[in-house]
């Protein structure tokens, strides 16, 4: 499982990070498409055709999409 605090933390230091969910799914964060919920600690992300919300105990991992940031 994946501390909350620091994905927020990530996001907003690198701008776009890749997580992999416990069911295999991955989702690809944005700044501009994220929304963060402290209450639920969970994770809206708002994609181009749906929206999906994913609890950040569901998390197993994440890492720095570097691609976007060359």
């Amino acid at each position: 499982m994946v501390d909350y605090n620091s994905l927020k933390k990530a996001l907003e230091d690198n701008g776009e990070l890749m997580i992999k969910t416990d069911s295999g799914s991955t989702f690809e964060l944005h700044k501009h498409n994220v929304t963060f919920d402290d209450k639920t600690k969970s994770v809206k992300v708002d994609g181009a055709n749906e929206i999906f919300w994913i609890d950040s105990s569901k998390i197993e991992y994440y890492w720095i999409h570097k691609k976007a940031r060359e």
